[in-house]
C-alpha cells in the first residue's frame, strides 16, 4: 500500500513572473513565464520497493521543497525556452531550448531519478539431498563470507545475513544531454550536428551468485555501483537534389569504479563418500563475481537516400563500430592472453520503395557480421580435489581455445507488398528471410523463414478492422549444446553406472553406491552428470504460428471502443517444447471535453508451456 500527498500551495500558479509582452528597442521581443511553488510528501506503508520503486518525490517518508519554473521567450528569429520542475533530491528535470535565426540550435537536458531496487531475501532458494544427515544444506547465505574455507561457521553466516536484510537497495540515474546544430548560409545544403550525453548510476544493488550449484549455494551481496557512460557525437547532413547523405560518428567510454562483490563458499564438517565438502569445490577460497568491465566503443554510420520520383527511392546504409573492453584472469581460477577482449561489428543494407499501379512495393536486404578474436585461457590445477580424476575427467593444469559465440555473420532478406482491394481496404504480404551463422560450431546455425498477410478494411465511418497471420519456419534455433541429461542404458560408465540407468535414484544400497573410503564408490556430479549430458536445450521455437484481430468502433470523434485478440502457438520437436498463448481484450476512450479524457482497459492472458527440463540430484 502506498499513501502519497502533495499539496500544491498554489493550484495553477502562486507567482506569476511574465504573462505580458515588452518591446525591445529594434526588434519585437515577447517574454512570458510562470512559477509553481509546492510540498511534496510521502508516506509509505509496506516495502518501500514494492510500492515506490521509482521515486517521484523523495526515498524517505517526509516532505520536499517542490518548485517549477517555466520561461519563453520570443524574437525575430529567435527563441529561447526553460523548464524546471522539482519535486525533490531525487526527481528533477531541466530543459532548455535556443534558436538563434535557425543558423545555430541548442538544447539540453538534464534528469535525476531514484531506482529503489528488489531486495531477495533468499528463502525461496535452496535445495537439499535426502539422506544429508549433516544438515548442512540448504546454504543460504547473503552479505561476503569474508573468512577462509573451513573455518566460517553457519551462525557467523546468520549473523551476516541478518545484517543484508536491512541493507536499502537505491540507484540514483542521473543523465546529462545536450545537442546542438549549425547550418551556415555560407553551406545552405549542409547542417552540422554534434551532441554530448553524461549517465551516471551510483548507489548498491543486490547481487546474487548464480552457477549450477546454485540451488544449494546461493549467496547475495551488496554489490556498489559506480558507473559513469559518455557519449560524444558530431556528424553532417548534406541534401544534394535528389540525394540525401548523413554521417555520424560516436565515441563512447563506461567505467565502473564500484568495488566487485566476493563469493566465498560456507564451509561444513560433512563429507560425502568419503570426500570433504570443501574438497569438492574446484576453486576454493573467494571468487570476485558480478564484475562489470570498463570499456569504449567507437562508431561509424554512413546513410544515404535517392528520392528517384515521388512515389520510389533508394536507401544505403553503412556501420562500423568496435568495442573494447578490459579483461582479467581470476587469480586461482585461469589466466588468460590479453587484458583487452574486442568485438567488431559491420552491416551494409540496401532498401527500396516502389509503386507499380496499385501496388505498394518495398524490397530490402543486407548482412551484418560480429567479428571476435580467439582467446587462450589457462587453467590452474584443482586445488584439494585429488580423488575425481576418474572417468575422464580432467584435474590437471591445461590451455583451452576459447571462441566467443557473439561471433557470427547474418544475412537478412525481406519483401512486402501492399495492394488496395477496393475503398477503404488493403491487403498486405510478405517474406523474411534471415540466416545466422554462428563462429561457434556447438551453438549450429540458425534459417528463420518467415510469411506474413494482413488485411486492413474501414466498413464505414464508424468501424473498422483488422486481421493478420504469421507462420515462422525456423530451423537450429539457438540451444544450449550438451546441457540435457541423456538417461539411456548406451551411455552407460565403465566405472559409475550413473545417472543414465535410473537405479540410483534411492542412492542406498545401490551399485555404484559403495564407500571405498576414497571417494570412488559414489554418485557425483562429474562421474554422472557430466558424462550424460548429451542433449540440446533450448526454448526457441522451430515453427510459430500467430493471429491478430482487431477491430475498432468509433461514433464520434471523442469517443472509441476496440477489440482486440492474438493467438500465439509455437512449438520445438527436437526438445519436446510446446506453448501456446492466448491474450483477448478490449479498451475504451472518452473524452468528454478539451481537458479531460478517459481511458479504460482490459487484457486476459493466459498461456501454457510444456518444456523438458534437466533436474540434476544433488549433493553435487
Amino acid at each position: 500500500m502506498k499513501l502519497r500527498h502533495i499539496w500544491l500551495l498554489a493550484l495553477l500558479s502562486i507567482l506569476t513572473l511574465m504573462t505580458t509582452s515588452t518591446m525591445a528597442s529594434a526588434e519585437e521581443t515577447a517574454t512570458s513565464g510562470h512559477i509553481e511553488i509546492g510540498i511534496s510528501g510521502m508516506d509509505t506503508d509496506d516495502s518501500p520497493a514494492r510500492v515506490n520503486e521509482y521515486v517521484n518525490t523523495r526515498s524517505e517518508e517526509g516532505f520536499s521543497f517542490s518548485p517549477s519554473l517555466s520561461l519563453e521567450s520570443i524574437s525575430e528569429g529567435s527563441s529561447f525556452g526553460l523548464d524546471v520542475d522539482l519535486m525533490g533530491p531525487r526527481d528533477q528535470e531541466i530543459n532548455l531550448e535556443f534558436d538563434a535565426s535557425r543558423i545555430f540550435k541548442f538544447g539540453f537536458d538534464h534528469q535525476v531519478l531514484e531506482h529503489w531496487k528488489d531486495h531477495d531475501n533468499l528463502l525461496h532458494l535452496g535445495a537439499t539431498l535426502r539422506n544429508d544427515a549433516g544438515g548442512d544444506q540448504p546454504r543460504v547465505t547473503t552479505d561476503a563470507t569474508v573468512g577462509q574455507l573451513g573455518v566460517d561457521t553457519i551462525a557467523e553466516a546468520n549473523e551476516r545475513y541478518a545484517q543484508e536484510m536491512d541493507n536499502d537497495y537505491i540507484v540514483t540515474r542521473r543523465e546529462t544531454e545536450a545537442e546542438s546544430s549549425l547550418h551556415l548560409p555560407a553551406l545552405p545544403n549542409i547542417e552540422f550536428h554534434a551532441g554530448m550525453r553524461i549517465e551516471t548510476r551510483q548507489g548498491q544493488e543486490q547481487a546474487i551468485t548464480a552457477s549450477k550449484c546454485n540451488q544449494c549455494h546461493v549467496q547475495a551481496n551488496a554489490n556498489e555501483i559506480d558507473e559513469r557512460t559518455e557519449d560524444f557525437t558530431f556528424g553532417a547532413t548534406g541534401k544534394f537534389g535528389q540525394v540525401t547523405v548523413e554521417y555520424d560518428y560516436l565515441h563512447r567510454e563506461f567505467t565502473e569504479d564500484g568495488a566487485d562483490p566476493t563469493y566465498n563458499f560456507l564451509s561444513s564438517p560433512g563429507t560425502h563418500g568419503g570426500v570433504a565438502d570443501a574438497d569438492q569445490l574446484l576453486y576454493s577460497g573467494s571468487q570476485s563475481y558480478k564484475v562489470t568491465p570498463d570499456s569504449k566503443k567507437d562508431m561509424h554510420h554512413l546513410k544515404a537516400r535517392v528520392d528517384i520520383d515521388s512515389n520510389s527511392s533508394v536507401t544505403a546504409a553503412y556501420v562500423n563500430a568496435e568495442v573494447e573492453s578490459d579483461k582479467e584472469g581470476e587469480d586461482g581460477t585461469y589466466s588468460i592472453d590479453t587484458d583487452t577482449l574486442t568485438s567488431e561489428f559491420e552491416s551494409f543494407f540496401l532498401k527500396g520503395a516502389t509503386k507499380i499501379g496499385g501496388l505498394r512495393l518495398s524490397v530490402r536486404g543486407g548482412t551484418y557480421e560480429v567479428d571476435t578474436s580467439d582467446y587462450t585461457l589457462t587453467y590452474t590445477e584443482l586445488i584439494g580435489a585429488t580423488n575425481i580424476g576418474i572417468d575422464g575427467y580432467d584435474t590437471v593444469t591445461g590451455e583451452v581455445e576459447y571462441e566467443s559465440s557473439e561471433a557470427r555473420e547474418v544475412t537478412e532478406f525481406g519483401i512486402d507488398g501492399v495492394y488496395r482491394l477496393a475503398r477503404g481496404t488493403t491487403l498486405r504480404l510478405g517474406y523474411e528471410y534471415e540466416e545466422i551463422d554462428r563462429q561457434e560450431e556447438e551453438l549450429n546455425d540458425t534459417k528463420t523463414n518467415s510469411f506474413k498477410v494482413s488485411i486492413k478494411s474501414r466498413f464505414n465511418r464508424k468501424l473498422s478492422g483488422r486481421v493478420s497471420y504469421q507462420y515462422q519456419d525456423i530451423s537450429d534455433p539457438l540451444n544450449g549444446a550438451h546441457t540435457g541429461i541423456l538417461q539411456s542404458a548406451d551411455y552407460l560408465s565403465s566405472i559409475y553406472p550413473g545417472l543414465a540407468t535410473g537405479t540410483t535414484t534411492d542412492f542406498i544400497g545401490d551399485a555404484g553406491n559403495t564407500d571405498n573410503g576414497d571417494g570412488t564408490g559414489f554418485v557425483f556430479y562429474w562421474n554422472s552428470v557430466y558424462p550424460n549430458r548429451m542433449l540440446e536445450t533450448s526454448v526457441d521455437p522451430e515453427n510459430v504460428h500467430e493471429i491478430k484481430l482487431a477491430s475498432t468502433w468509433a461514433p464520434s470523434a471523442n469517443m472509441a471502443a476496440t477489440i482486440f485478440a492474438r493467438v500465439r502457438m509455437e512449438d520445438n520437436d527436437s526438445v519436446k517444447y510446446k506453448q501456446d498463448s492466448y491474450v483477448p481484450g478490449i479498451s475504451f476512450y472518452y473524452a468528454p471535453s478539451d481537458k479531460i479524457n478517459l481511458t479504460m482497459s482490459y487484457t486476459f492472458n493466459k498461456q501454457d508451456t510444456e518444456n523438458r527440463i534437466c533436474v540434476g540430484w544433488y549433493h553435487g
